[in-house]
């Protein structure tokens, strides 16, 4: 049976999308008219990279992997980049990753722009990277140190562990049941009520200094109080100034080196006095060393307070004087007849004076 010729065009059609197909999966990386540089670098491991991973520098895709091999203990990574990708020979590839789910590709350092081109065909050093399984490793060996170290520090602090918490069991049953003072705070009703109270009454006494209320509150509300206290700081700062400017008796004494002078020259004679009194020498000297002197002086003392206590008993003339009321009295009377006398004499002639004397007195 013949082939009709619609459908040579249909099995050369599906022919050349298989070709097509399969030329896609097979040259992905074919471009004919694209220059390709090769490059190789050097891994201990190269976990989760593979053939056809994106070569990037900074982020954007240069090149590709073409092979990973095992090469002297080593991983070998043969990639290409395309011709005009600046590589130095300081320059350094890394594993790195694309994303947390695990995609990864070759990263290329620039470099530093002194060091030379490095040649296509040329090894590239490498930068190890800790890879998740070393993380892991890591993390289960450290894990084991610190639970490990953990466990060792209960076991040898079981027995302080146990009596801690049997101390904290005991104080709080004695809580639970209102002994202590903070097992009455908490289940004393009337403490709770006493607080309240005392709360209550705070708040009171904070409202009433915001209004002004009492001396407190009118300290804090006052301004004129403030304008007082200004005042009082102008006054002292213009104290300040008169005393520092040499005003004044305070001022001059601050300022003038001559007062200084002559209270230095007072000191030192006073010094003088004092050590001649403590010497022993002149009137003070001798009133302070002389044991004659504070011995008469003593004597004295006595005596004054023995006529003294003679006078107060009524000893003497004096202390009749002094104690009797009679003496006064005939003082009084006497003092009366003296004033009639002088009076008669003034009213009387000179040659009668001596009969009114004589009249008066007798």
């Amino acid at each position: 049976m013949a082939i009709s010729t619609e459908k040579k065009v249909g099995f050369f059609f599906l022919l050349t999308l298989c070709v097509l197909a399969v030329m896609i999966e097979l040259v992905e990386d074919w471009h004919p008219f694209t220059i390709q540089n090769e490059y190789q670098t050097y891994f201990d491991t190269a976990v989760g990279i593979k053939l056809g991973d994106p070569v990037r520098m900074a982020g954007v895709e240069v090149g590709k992997i073409r092979n990973i091999s095992i090469d002297d203990s080593k991983v070998r990574v043969d990639f290409y980049v395309v011709d005009g990708t600046d590589i130095r020979e300081d320059s350094s590839a890394e594993i790195r990753q694309t994303n947390l789910l695990g995609g990864q590709f070759l990263g290329i350092s620039f470099g530093s722009k002194d060091s030379p081109p490095l040649a296509p065909g040329s090894a590239i050093p490498s930068t190890e990277r800790a890879n998740i399984d070393q993380l892991i490793t890591n993390l289960d060996r450290n894990q084991e140190r610190v639970f490990g170290q953990l466990g060792d520090l209960v076991e040898e602090s079981r027995d302080t562990i146990v009596n801690a918490a049997s101390s904290l069991e005991s104080v709080l049953r004695k809580i639970d049941q209102g002994e202590g003072t903070l097992g009455r705070v908490i289940n004393d009703p009337g403490l709770y009520d006493e607080i309240e109270s005392t709360v209550g009454e705070l708040n009171g006494l904070l409202a009433g200094l915001k209004k002004g209320e009492g001396t407190l509150g009118k300290l804090m509300t006052d301004s004129s109080l403030f304008d007082d206290a200004a005042v009082m700081v102008a006054d002292i700062r213009t104290i300040s100034d008169r005393l520092k400017n040499g005003q004044g008796t305070f001022g001059r004494l601050l300022v003038e080196d001559e007062l200084y002078t002559n209270a230095n020259d007072a000191l030192i004679n006073i010094k003088e006095v004092v050590a001649k009194a403590n010497n022993g020498k002149g009137a003070l000297g001798k009133l302070v060393n002389d044991d004659k002197l504070y011995n008469e002086a003593l004597a004295t003392v006595e005596r004054i307070n023995s006529i003294a206590a003679k006078i107060d008993k009524g000893e003497g003339t004096l202390g009749r004087l002094v104690n009797e009321d009679g003496l006064y009295s005939d003082a009084i009377t006497t003092l009366h007849k003296v004033e009639k006398t002088v009076d008669g004499m003034s009213d009387s002639g000179p040659l009668s004076a001596l009969g009114v004397v004589v009249g008066t007195m007798f």
